[in-house]
């Protein structure tokens, strides 16, 4: 993904060899369902801008102010 060759994750994952095979190998190993949930997750990670001022941020890269819950 990182160079354009691949499109989507399950590609880049699969396309991986050499320092990286070990990783493929386990992804191959898991079950089509896991594999699935693992892809989800991953969608869900976030790069932050080098001028990010916290590590939980909105949909907009502010600051995310998260609650307390009950007390």
């Amino acid at each position: 993904m990182h160079h354009g060759k691949f499109t989507t994750m399950r590609e880049a994952i699969l396309a991986h060899s050499g320092e990286a095979l070990a990783s493929r190998q386990a992804f191959e190993a898991l079950s089509l369902y896991d594999r699935g949930c693992l892809i989800e997750f991953l969608k869900s990670l976030q790069v932050l801008s080098p001028q990010s001022r916290s590590l939980i941020v909105d949909e907009n890269g502010g600051p995310k102010v998260q609650s307390q819950g009950p007390s």
